[in-house]
C-alpha cells in the first residue's frame, strides 16, 4: 500500500510566491508519473491564502491537473475557509501526513512548527526551536561560530540593527572597512538584500534600505562583504544519518547572489562541483554534515557558503525549508544525486524521523 501525503503551502509571508513555485514544481513532477507508478498518493492540498489568512482545502483526485492547482491558488470555487489553528486541528484529527511547503515567516521560523507540535500533527515540520534558530541569521551565525573553529569555517563580521538603533551615514561608513552587505535578519529569498561597495558614499541608500527592512522584519544586519565564490550544499536527514547532496557553485556576473539574481534565471547559473576532484566541495560537505548533526534538523536543509580566494570557507546562512521550484537550487542538487522532488518526498515519508514534543513536566519528590 502506497503512503499518503498532503501538502500545505501559500502563507502570509513575503515568500508566498516561493511557496507557490515549490508546490507547482512538486505537483507538476508528480503528475508526469503514470498513476500506477507514483510512489505515494496525495490526499489533500491545503492553501493558506495571503488574501484573508484562511486555509482552504482541495481534495486531490486522479483527474487533478495543473489548471486545478491554479484554481486552488486563486481560491476560485473554494468559498469555505478556516483559521490556521482550526484547519491544523482538523488535519491532525484526520491523521494526515503533511509536507510543509510554507516558506518564510510562520512557515519555517518556528511558528507553524509550534502549532504542529501542540496539535500532534504528523509531517515535515520538525523542532520549533531549531526552526526558530535557523531562521535567525544572526543567531545561526553565532551558533556556527561557536561550533566550528574559524580555520575550518569562518563567519562574516556582522552588526545587528533594531528599530531602537539610530544610524547615520558616518556610523555606517565606520562600521567595517570595505564593502558591506545589508539584509534582513529573518527574511528569506535574499529579499531586501544588497551589497554596497562604497558605503562611505552610500549612507543615505543604506539607511533607507535598513528602514525598509525594519518595516518587514524585527532586525537588519550590517555585514562585511566577503569576496569569493558562493556555494550551496543541501542535506537529506534521516533518523540516524546526514547525507550531503552534491555541492553547487553559484555563478553571477557581479559576484553577489542577491534578490536581483534570484528573481531572474538569466542572472545566475549553477555548476555542480565534483567532490572527488575538489577539496573545497569535501570541506563544505563536512561542515554541512557537522552543522546539521549538531542542531537536530529534520528531513532536509540547505547551507550557503562563500569560499575566499585563499580557500577559506565562510558560512552565510541556513535554509530550513529550501525552495523546491523548478529553477531552485535544491532540485538541481537532487538531480545530480539522481533524484526528483517526488523521489525526495517519498524518501522523507519512509525514512525521516518525526518530531515528538517533550512533556517538559518533571516529577520529583521535594523534601519538606
Amino acid at each position: 500500500m502506497r503512503p499518503e501525503v498532503s501538502f500545505i503551502f501559500g502563507g502570509m509571508s513575503t515568500e508566498y510566491d516561493s511557496s507557490v513555485s515549490s508546490l507547482e514544481h512538486v505537483i507538476s513532477t508528480y503528475l508526469c508519473i503514470p498513476n500506477n507508478e507514483r510512489p505515494f498518493d496525495v490526499k489533500n492540498i491545503h492553501h493558506l491564502s495571503r488574501k484573508d489568512g484562511l486555509v482552504r482545502t482541495f481534495p486531490f483526485s486522479e483527474t487533478f491537473t495543473i489548471s486545478d492547482l491554479h484554481h486552488v491558488i486563486s481560491d476560485i470555487g473554494i468559498a469555505h475557509g478556516r483559521t490556521l489553528v482550526n484547519a491544523l486541528d482538523e488535519i491532525a484529527s484526520c491523521n494526515e501526513y503533511v509536507v510543509n511547503l510554507l516558506h518564510g515567516q510562520f512557515g519555517e521560523d518556528g511558528g507553524i512548527q509550534t502549532l504542529a507540535a501542540l496539535l500532534g500533527l504528523k509531517g515535515t515540520f520538525g523542532d520549533p526551536q531549531v526552526a526558530s534558530l535557523t531562521m535567525n541569521k544572526y543567531a545561526m551565525s553565532s551558533f556556527v561560530s561557536s561550533l566550528l573553529p574559524s580555520d575550518i569555517v569562518a563567519v562574516p563580521k556582522t552588526r545587528l540593527i533594531t528599530a531602537k538603533d539610530k544610524l547615520d551615514g558616518a556610523q555606517i561608513a565606520n562600521s567595517f572597512r570595505g564593502p558591506i552587505v545589508v539584509k534582513p535578519n529573518s527574511l528569506g529569498s535574499s529579499l531586501l538584500t544588497e551589497v554596497f561597495h562604497e558605503p562611505a558614499t552610500s549612507g543615505v541608500e543604506v539607511v533607507a534600505l535598513i528602514s525598509e527592512i525594519l518595516e518587514n522584519d524585527s532586525a537588519a544586519l550590517l555585514q562585511e562583504f566577503v569576496r569569493g565564490e558562493e556555494y550551496s550544499c543541501g542535506c537529506m536527514i534521516d533518523s540516524s544519518n546526514v547525507t550531503p547532496l552534491p555541492v553547487m557553485k553559484i555563478n553571477t556576473d557581479r559576484g553577489f547572489f542577491g534578490w536581483k539574481e534570484k528573481s531572474r534565471k538569466d542572472m545566475f547559473d549553477l555548476e555542480a562541483v565534483d567532490d572527488h576532484n575538489d577539496s573545497i566541495s569535501a570541506g563544505i560537505k563536512s561542515a554541512a554534515r557537522i552543522i546539521a548533526s549538531a542542531i537536530e534538523l529534520y528531513n532536509i536543509v540547505r547551507f550557503d557558503f562563500i569560499v575566499t580566494p585563499r580557500s577559506q570557507i565562510v558560512f552565510l546562512e541556513c535554509n530550513y525549508i529550501p525552495g523546491m521550484g523548478s529553477e531552485s537550487i535544491f532540485p538541481a542538487m537532487l538531480e545530480k544525486h539522481g533524484m526528483t522532488v517526488t523521489d525526495l518526498i517519498h524518501w522523507v515519508v519512509l525514512h525521516s524521523k518525526l518530531y515528538t514534543r517533550k512533556s517538559h513536566l518533571v516529577r520529583s519528590k521535594m523534601d519538606a
